[in-house]
């Protein structure tokens, strides 16, 4: 489920097209999708509630979080969605930026990112494999310098296996992952979105991670329950084996 986080810290709130802008209706969240994550970090004492709202069509419209610590004001992120005739996902916009997406055969091939206080723009290219898997995200600076670059591979399943990045400044992480057989939740929200590809949604649950940041390799294990969907209710995950680092409960729509 880490893709979610990172996805929460780098985005988020409330949509719609020049052609359906008048019709859709927030919060309408289709059966079975999910609709709250809430994440305790005991280590920090940090707490991160996120919400999605749906429109009338059972897309995703915003999200919002929420994060709270002992000692820190409250803090809310959130992101809007808009999208295009196809139903499809072109933008995001937040109180710091908004992001544009350009599409060739259904598929996200770049995007490009205004910082709303001061107009800097940076850009990606993502690059996929001929059965539509993204196998590369290239990041640029307002200079149109390449920064850092993502490649990934997969599984069988369509699992991300590994994930590389490697940044212009010699710095170097990557990650290998392991997974179980049921529901990653986040489908449901993005579902058939080609915007899924691009923030690395699998399909299901990730059970392990060996993270390894310039030589120095941590391992993570999650534990989960589910309801009878194959959906998860809890995740608990661990630090090399013993120490606790995340407790995650996930809502759904009646």
């Amino acid at each position: 489920m880490k893709n979610y986080f990172a996805l929460i810290f780098a985005l988020l709130l409330m949509s719609c097209n020049s052609d359906d802008s008048t019709t859709l209706s927030p919060n309408i969240a289709p059966s079975g999708a999910l609709t709250k994550v809430e994440a305790f970090f005991p280590t920090d004492d940090f707490l991160v509630n996120s919400g999605f709202i749906y429109n009338s069509y059972g897309k995703i419209n915003s999200a919002v979080t929420t994060t709270s610590q002992p000692g820190y004001n409250n803090s809310t992120f959130a992101l809007n969605f808009e999208l295009n005739s196809d139903g499809q996902i072109w933008k995001t916009a937040s109180s710091n930026t908004t992001t544009e997406y350009v599409f060739s055969n259904g598929l996200i091939i770049s995007s490009m990112t205004t910082s709303i206080p001061t107009g800097t723009i940076t850009t990606a290219q993502y690059t996929y494999s001929g059965d539509n898997e993204l196998i590369k995200t290239e990041y640029f600076n307002s200079d149109s310098v390449l920064t850092a670059e993502v490649t990934l591979t997969y599984d069988a399943s369509g699992n991300i296996l590994t994930r590389n990045m490697s940044g212009t400044n010699g710095n170097t992480q990557s990650y290998v992952f392991e997974y179980d057989a049921n529901h990653n939740p986040m489908l449901t929200v993005y579902e058939n979105q080609a915007y899924s590809k691009i923030i690395e949604t699998t399909p299901n649950n990730r059970v392990k991670r060996t993270f390894n940041n310039n030589g120095t390799i941590i391992v993570f294990t999650a534990e989960y329950t589910y309801n009878t969907n194959g959906y998860p209710i809890t995740e608990m995950e661990y630090q090399n084996g013993n120490t606790l680092v995340e407790e995650t409960t996930f809502t759904y729509q009646p």
